[in-house]
């Protein structure tokens, strides 16, 4: 009986979130990532970002959509940088990214996005610092802004990311934050 009674009640707040507008889905895309650091050049370095999402409408208006993203990113650090090893130019890391934003929708088909993301480093560039060990830290927080194109089970996005926590290890003077530009296409599933 107990059993029955969760099934039903699992059953009940499915269909209560599918009533809702929930939509699950995968999605793919590239990202360009450059930093704040004088140690980087400022130049947007390409990499790719694929993952899982959940959508649900709150409103006719405001939603909210969650992600779980791996994503490569690539920097390439100025010549003569002191303190990376010699002859490294670039440096790689795979994250796995956690926005959480809110999208409004003033027309159906589109959703203005802004929201948290957290990123935990998966792995990076071994060894990267001349006195050894990794040189980003493991967990980076910033923060999105972008748009989406809403149609049936297509979605096409574009976003910016910013950086407000600091990911370098080592002991620099200047300040190492993210930025990111990303775009790609979800498919509701």
């Amino acid at each position: 009986m107990k059993r029955i009674f969760s099934l039903l009640l699992l059953k009940c707040a499915f269909l209560q979130m599918h009533a809702q507008g929930l939509k699950l889905g995968i999605k793919a895309g590239g990202n360009f990532t450059t930093n704040t650091s004088a140690s980087f050049q400022e130049n947007y370095k390409g990499g790719f970002h694929a993952g899982l999402f959940a959508r649900i409408k709150t409103s006719e208006i405001v939603g909210v959509q969650v992600e779980g993203l791996i994503s490569s990113i690539k920097l390439s650090v100025t010549p003569n940088t002191a303190v990376f090893r010699n002859g490294l130019t670039d440096l790689k890391a795979t994250y796995l990214h956690v926005p959480i934003l809110i999208n409004i929708s003033p027309v159906p088909l589109i959703s203005i996005q802004a929201g948290p993301q957290i990123g935990m480093t998966i792995s990076q560039t071994k060894d990267a610092l001349r006195v050894g060990g990794d040189a980003l830290k493991n967990k980076d927080f910033s923060m999105l802004a972008g748009v989406q194109l809403n149609l049936s089970k297509l979605s096409v996005f574009g976003r910016y990311s910013f950086g407000l926590s600091e990911i370098n290890v080592a002991t620099v003077q200047d300040s190492w934050k993210s930025k990111m530009l990303q775009a790609g296409v979800g498919i509701s599933l």
